[in-house]
C-alpha cells in the first residue's frame, strides 16, 4: 500500500519539488507512525477501559443484590418489585432480572418478561456458558439480541439460614440476579475522546511538518536550490558563478566541487578560445606562406625563363652566327675563321658559366656531395658581397652529416636569412655558427645592422621580411625543430635554430 503511494505521488508533478517529496516523506511515515501507534493505543484503552466498567457494573449487581437481599429474606416481594421498579427507570439498564433456579423470570421492572425462561443456548449466553462454572466471569461485554453492546452481570443469589423456611437448605444458590447495562454512552465518551485525540494528533502533526519543514528547507532544501539555480544559470551560458562554499557538510563539498568545476571548465574555455586564436593565426600564416610561395615559385619560374630566353638563347644565337661565319671563312679567309672560332669558344664558356649559376640557384650540387658547411660558404661567397660584407663561420662542432632533409631545410633558411640580410639589415658584418650537441643541432646567424623592433612590429606580415621569416619557420617546424629571433633597433639580428636529431642522422 504504501510502495502504492509513493509510487502514485512519482508520476504527479509534485514530484518535481524536493519541498514536496521531503514534506511528503516525513510526513507519510509521521502518520503511519503515529496512526499505528494511536490504534494500538486506543483499542488497549477501550478493552482496559471496557474490562473495568465491566467490573464497575459486576459491583453494581452486588449492591443492588444486597440492597434486595433484606426484602427477599423477610419474603417482603412487593419491596423487592418497587427497587426492581425503580432500577428499570434508568435508561441506561437495558434489563434487569431475578432468576430462579430453572433460569424463569420471577422479577422484572414493571414485571415485563416475568414467567419467561431464558435460554441458555441463545448465542448472547454462549461466551459465558462456553467456559466452566468455576472460570465464568461476573461481567462481561456481549452483543444483545438488538445488536447492541452491553455490560452483561450474573450475580448469584446464595442460600442462607434466613432463606431455609422457603428453600433447601442444600441448596448453595437459589437464585440469579442478570442485569445488562447499555455501553453506548461510555463508547459515545470514548469516541468523543477519540475525536480530541486526532484532532490533537493532526495538529502535533501539522506543527511537527511545519517546524522539520522549516528547518529542513533552512539546512538543506535552500543550499540545493541555490546550487540547482547555480547549475542553471550556468548551463544558460553564465560562468562567473560562484557558490560560498562555507559548508562542512555534504552540501559544502558540493558547493566546493561546483566552483572547482566552474573553474575548470573556465579554463579550459580559455585555453579552447586561446588554441583557436592560434590555430587561426596559424591557418592565416599557412595560407600567406603558400601564397608567397606560389608567387616565389612563379617569379622564379619567370625568371628562369628569362635567363634562359635573354642569356643562354642569345648566347646560343651568338654561337650559332659564330660558328656559320667560321664554315663560310675557313677556305677564304682562315685567320678570320680562327678568330671565329677563338670567339665562339669564349661565348661557350660564358655560356657555361650562365648555366652552372643557374643550376647553383635551383639546387646547389656541393650540398649533396660536400655537405651543409661547404655549401653554406659557397653560397655566402655568391650573395654576399666581398667589398661590403665581412663573413665568418665556425663549423667546427659540426662534426657529421646530417640527414638530407635537414640539410636542405637548414639550407634553405640561411640562404632566406643572407637574402634578407643583402636586402635590409643595412649590415657589413655576417656570422655564422654549425653545431651539434647531444644530438641536437644548433645553428646560428646574426649581423650587426639596424635590427628589428619586434615589439612594435609585426615581422610576418608588416615588415618586409615578414614572408621569408614565415617560409623559414615552416620550414625548421617541417623537420621538428624551432627558430628564434632575437633583435632590437640598432643593434643587429640573431636567429638560432636547434633541431633534435635521431641516433643515426649522418649519412
Amino acid at each position: 500500500m504504501l510502495k502504492r503511494l509513493l509510487g502514485w505521488l512519482s508520476s504527479r508533478p509534485i514530484d518535481r519539488s524536493l519541498r514536496a517529496k521531503v514534506t511528503i516523506g516525513i510526513a507519510i511515515p509521521l502518520i503511519v507512525i503515529l496512526g499505528s501507534f494511536g490504534a494500538v493505543e486506543y483499542s488497549r484503552y477501550r478493552s482496559d477501559l471496557l474490562r473495568h466498567l465491566s467490573t464497575m457494573a459486576s459491583y453494581n449487581g452486588q449492591l443492588i443484590v444486597g440492597t434486595l437481599q433484606h426484602a427477599m429474606q423477610t419474603s417482603n416481594f412487593d419491596d423487592v418489585q418497587s427497587m426492581l421498579d425503580m432500577i428499570g427507570r434508568n435508561e441506561n439498564f437495558r434489563i434487569v432480572y431475578l432468576l430462579d433456579k430453572t433460569g424463569t423470570v420471577i422479577f422484572a421492572p414493571n414485571k415485563e418478561g416475568i414467567g419467561t425462561r431464558l435460554d441458555n443456548s441463545n448465542p448472547s449466553c454462549r461466551p459465558c456458558h462456553d467456559l466452566v462454572a468455576a472460570e465464568r466471569p461476573s461481567g462481561i461485554v456481549v452483543n444483545s439480541e438488538d445488536g447492541e453492546h452491553v455490560f452483561r452481570t450474573m450475580q448469584p443469589i446464595k442460600n442462607g439460614p434466613e432463606c431455609s423456611s422457603c428453600h433447601d437448605p442444600q441448596e448453595p444458590v437459589i437464585g440469579l440476579l442478570l442485569t445488562d447495562i447499555y455501553t453506548a454512552p461510555f463508547e459515545a465518551s470514548l469516541s468523543a475522546d477519540l475525536r480530541g485525540n486526532l484532532i490533537w494528533a493532526i495538529l502535533m502533526i501539522l506543527i511537527t511538518l511545519i517546524v522539520v519543514n522549516l528547518a529542513i528547507s533552512y539546512l538543506v532544501i535552500t543550499p540545493v536550490v541555490k546550487v540547482t539555480k547555480a547549475l542553471g544559470s550556468f548551463g544558460s551560458g553564465k560562468r562567473n558563478i560562484r557558490l560560498l562554499g562555507e559548508r562542512a557538510d555534504e552540501i559544502g563539498k558540493l558547493e566546493s566541487d561546483f566552483n572547482g568545476m566552474v573553474q575548470q571548465i573556465q579554463t579550459e574555455e580559455s585555453e579552447k578560445l586561446a588554441l583557436a586564436k592560434d590555430l587561426r593565426h596559424q591557418t592565416t600564416r599557412q595560407q600567406e606562406l603558400l601564397k608567397g610561395l606560389i608567387t616565389a615559385q612563379e617569379d622564379e619560374r619567370k625568371r628562369v625563363a628569362r635567363e634562359l630566353h635573354d642569356e643562354l638563347g642569345q648566347s646560343l644565337s651568338g654561337l650559332a652566327l659564330h660558328l656559320e661565319a667560321a664554315q663560310q671563312f675557313v677556305e677564304t679567309d682562315p685567320d678570320r675563321a680562327l678568330d671565329q672560332l677563338s670567339r665562339t669558344r669564349e661565348m661557350i664558356d660564358t655560356t657555361s658559366q650562365q648555366m652552372y649559376e643557374l643550376i647553383l640557384a635551383l639546387r646547389p650540387s656541393v650540398l649533396d656531395d660536400l655537405g651543409l658547411a661547404v655549401a653554406l660558404r659557397a653560397l655566402a661567397k655568391r650573395v654576399l658581397p666581398v667589398d661590403r660584407f665581412v663573413f665568418t663561420m665556425d663549423s667546427s662542432q659540426l662534426t657529421e652529416r646530417l640527414e638530407a632533409s635537414i640539410e636542405t631545410a637548414l639550407y634553405r633558411i640561411f640562404q632566406e636569412a643572407m637574402s634578407n640580410i643583402v636586402r635590409h639589415s643595412a649590415a657589413n658584418h655576417v656570422n655564422i655558427t654549425l653545431a651539434q650537441r647531444e644530438r641536437v643541432f644548433e645553428g646560428e646567424i646574426n649581423d650587426n645592422g639596424k635590427g628589428i623592433d619586434l615589439e612594435a612590429s609585426n615581422i610576418e606580415t608588416d615588415n618586409p621580411r615578414g614572408l621569408g621569416i614565415l617560409g623559414m619557420q615552416e620550414r625548421v617546424a617541417q623537420v621538428g625543430g624551432t627558430l628564434e629571433i632575437r633583435s632590437k633597433p640598432g643593434e643587429g639580428t640573431l636567429i638560432l635554430i636547434r633541431i633534435p636529431l635521431g641516433e643515426n642522422e649522418h649519412e
